[in-house]
């Protein structure tokens, strides 16, 4: 008989999960990549799925990612910031109104990133596993 489970206390909501979530979530977090480099994409899906976190999915338009919002099947956002000529960034503002955990990706550097954007996570493309387990490391805890 294995020792009872006793859920660690939480100082307050756990960012990208819902009010009613349970404590005792063993899951890995679930990371939707917003990627529409189709060889890209699925060498970060890779990538995620090898450092042992869920990939929640994939999806390559901007218009994709805002219908999942609201779908609570994600955790953590992986964003390209140019997406087939549209940035993220309306997707990027509804993830921080939400207090959803995201990072950017872009070959572009800082300076593709808006001011009001400026201290978030961001990965310089391409990058390797190293890097993607340090920046979802900084917003998983």
């Amino acid at each position: 008989m294995g020792d009872p489970v006793i859920p660690l206390p939480h100082p307050g909501p756990i960012p990208g999960l819902p009010a009613d979530h349970t404590h005792l979530r063993v899951l890995a977090p679930r990371v939707l990549v917003v990627e529409d480099e189709t060889s890209v994409a699925m060498l970060i899906e890779d990538m995620v799925s090898e450092l042992a976190y869920e990939v929640a999915g994939v999806v390559p338009r901007l218009e994709d990612a805002m219908r999942l919002l609201d779908t609570e099947s994600f955790d953590i956002a992986l964003l390209d910031v140019h997406l087939n000529g549209k940035t993220v960034f309306a997707f990027a503002e509804e993830l921080k109104e939400r207090d959803i955990p995201f990072v950017f990706a872009t070959a572009y550097g800082p300076g593709s990133i808006p001011k009001k954007f400026q201290g978030h996570v961001m990965l310089r493309k391409p990058f390797g596993p190293v890097e993607l387990r340090k920046a979802l490391m900084q917003l998983s805890g």
